[in-house]
């Protein structure tokens, strides 16, 4: 395999125990957008990970190209969410 054949990625892990839970299922339905019908009505909406084409890799963690990197630390960073970051190359 080639090095040019590598994309640098951000594996980034989380922790949202501090959090009140409000604040955490806001968090989440930001992240990871949500589905819910009311009635005959079914309300949709995307999160970040399928704007914008990430993984959620476990529970707590969300594996995110370098170039979308910025879109997901603002939101951590909005909701004071304690987050750690590692590089990671894939194909």
């Amino acid at each position: 395999m080639k090095p040019e054949d590598l994309k640098q990625h951000m594996l980034i892990s989380y922790s949202l125990a501090p959090m009140k839970q409000k604040d955490k299922v806001k968090f989440l339905r930001e992240l990871q957008g949500y589905r819910e019908k009311k009635g005959k009505k079914l309300y949709e909406h995307s999160g970040l990970i399928q704007q914008h084409a990430a993984q959620k890799i476990g529970s707590n963690a969300v594996l995110v190209s370098v170039e979308n990197f910025s879109h997901f630390h603002n939101l951590f960073s909005d909701y004071n969410v304690k987050f750690e970051v590692k590089e990671a190359w894939l194909k």
